[in-house]
């Protein structure tokens, strides 16, 4: 009887667990890449979302992806950026980050002929698709698709026109996904250098100017990496100085940039490990799907026991959300 009751116990606990670690919304993390001083060449860091305070998580030695692309991937709860060995520069490489372990993975190079270390990097949110940009040879750079097993980029489209009239060409940079599948880019044309916020077609890579950010110092937002919170919000690096990063939130409807820091002495600004590498937002713990398809099976595994025990014993009522009269 005892034991029954304490297999009913076990079975209501795992499922209410299993109801527990299934949040609507999950808790987000902002991850950024940059320099990795004094861990390492390269380091992938945490920024508070409100300020912009930051912290370096995962230093690594030998690789450059300070000023490349950072890029979430759900299906394998994994981190991507954009880079070269430092033994091998002139080869753009995926590179995947267990972000819990720090373990750097080399997922395999880009190709020949294309620059995707100081591109962006993101992944759409409903196709899964890995998208980047970089530059092939032409005076504006390009859109590529990029497969996560191989690392190998294929090329969607240029930005816009090479020559010979404005704007001369197209810098794109810095990716972010809205959540219906906007894909946004900072960058710059070539006839207008400031800093300005653009949309990207996904079936030819064409590039359409939103507006200016506004901000007119130092490297201003224009190689920056773009993120969406899950609440809509849009935020990227940028220069709060000529000596100095921060954090700023973007409007996406008309490109103006506000940043997070107010107003201070020069070379205040929160950020110190550059601001042309990539920012990506991930849940704060591993997907809870996972963790449910454990639990959801411990509780069958449980279930089939209770129900070919050789001992027959008194049937107890499964357990009840409890529920305030």
């Amino acid at each position: 009887m005892r034991t029954g009751i304490l297999r009913s116990t076990m079975l209501g606990a795992v499922l209410l667990a299993s109801m527990n670690l299934m949040p609507a919304t999950a808790a987000e993390v902002l991850y950024a890449t940059g320099g990795g001083s004094p861990l390492g060449l390269s380091g992938l860091h945490t920024l508070d979302p409100h300020t912009g305070a930051n912290q370096l998580l995962w230093g690594f030695q030998n690789v450059h992806f300070y000023n490349g692309g950072l890029a979430y991937d759900p299906a394998s709860d994994l981190l991507y950026a954009t880079g070269a060995w430092d033994a091998s520069t002139g080869t753009s490489t995926l590179f995947s980050i267990n972000r819990y372990t720090g373990a750097l993975a080399e997922v395999g190079p880009m190709g020949s002929g294309i620059n995707l270390t100081s591109g962006g990097l993101a992944v759409h949110p409903q196709t899964g698709v890995m998208y980047a940009t970089g530059t092939n040879g032409f005076q504006s750079s390009a859109l590529f698709t990029v497969d996560k097993t191989s690392g190998a980029a294929t090329l969607v489209g240029q930005s816009g026109g090479q020559c010979c009239s404005a704007p001369f060409g197209f810098n794109m940079n810095g990716l972010g996904f809205a959540s219906d599948g906007t894909l946004f880019a900072n960058g710059f044309t070539l006839s207008n250098t400031s800093s300005h916020l653009f949309t990207l077609n996904l079936s030819n890579g064409l590039a359409t100017d939103i507006g200016a950010h506004g901000t007119n110092v130092g490297r201003d937002l224009k190689y920056s990496g773009l993120a969406f919170a899950a609440d809509g919000t849009l935020f990227s690096l940028g220069s709060y100085d000529a000596a100095s990063g921060a954090l700023f939130t973007v409007n996406a409807l008309t490109g103006a940039a506000t940043s997070l820091t107010p107003p201070g002495p020069y070379a205040s600004g929160p950020v110190h490990f550059g601001v042309d590498g990539g920012l990506v937002f991930a849940p704060s713990v591993p997907a809870p799907g996972s963790i449910y398809l454990l639990l959801t099976g411990l509780a069958a595994m449980l279930t089939w026991r209770q129900a070919h025990r050789r001992t027959l014993l008194p049937s107890i009522s499964p357990l009840k959300a409890y529920s305030s009269p």
